[in-house]
């Protein structure tokens, strides 16, 4: 295969993995940041002389909940625009890898992070002296359901300046490709089953007879539970590594 073809394959799979990391990755954070949105504008009927403290809430959950997608963003730009993705096939194939790991992974920690926002803005309409302890659960809710995607922003990276190869063959191609759908499609549900343990954590406190009480509790088996989900995206990680380390 001469060069000029060879340059062409790689510039288009840089293009696919460009186009999947924020194409998947803004999904999950645009509906998740509108149902939020939706939850605060209904908390903000129900209990109108609390309407700043809902906006407040509201605003600081979507902005940690738009992360995820910038970091598809920035991902997309470098393979757009950074020059990163190199000449050889093997580069060209990581880069398509990087787009879908991180890709993947945003749009499952977009929408899982989301989870918590909608229903602290739900529970605080219902017990606005608790907006403190919802506000709190709603924030490391979010900080643990985003945790695979900082594995799948990792992984990208390593991809994306994954050294040339020019004697590559198939395996090596199909080996930085799995690393990054490994990655990708194995902090998805990690994110999302963190993101519902937040979620169920504010709806147990906001039922509990006494919330001052029950909050201390559930944000320890919500902590316990969303540990012990993050295990699979370590799972998924390490084996990216591996894939990774066989080029």
């Amino acid at each position: 295969m001469d060069s000029v073809a060879v340059s062409e394959i790689v510039t288009t799979l840089n293009l696919l993995g460009a186009a999947i990391a924020i194409g998947l990755g803004a999904i999950g954070a645009g509906i998740g940041i509108g149902m939020a949105g939706g939850h605060a504008v209904e908390g903000m009927g129900r209990q109108p002389r609390i309407t700043s403290e809902l906006f407040r809430t509201m605003l600081i959950g979507q902005a940690a909940a738009s992360t995820p997608p910038t970091f598809a963003l920035v991902v997309s730009i470098l393979l757009l625009f950074g020059n990163v993705g190199g000449t050889t096939l093997i580069q060209g194939f990581a880069a398509l890898g990087a787009g879908i790991s991180i890709g993947a992974g945003a749009f499952a920690s977009g929408a899982g992070s989301s989870l918590p926002v909608a229903w602290a803005c739900s529970a605080i309409a219902r017990q606005p002296r608790m907006r403190r302890s919802y506000m709190t659960l709603m924030l490391l809710g979010q900080a643990v359901s985003q945790t695979p995607v900082i594995f799948a922003l990792m992984v990208s990276f390593m991809l994306i300046f994954l050294p040339a190869k020019p004697d590559a063959g198939l395996v090596e191609f199909v080996a930085v490709l799995s690393a990054g759908i490994c990655m990708g499609f194995g902090a998805m549900g990690p994110s999302i089953g963190c993101g519902m343990a937040a979620e169920s954590a504010i709806i147990g406190v906001r039922h509990h007879r006494d919330p001052e009480v029950a909050v201390g509790l559930l944000t320890r088996v919500m902590l316990l539970g969303q540990a012990v989900a993050q295990s699979t995206s370590i799972y998924a990680l390490v084996v990216s590594l591996v894939l990774i380390m066989l080029v």
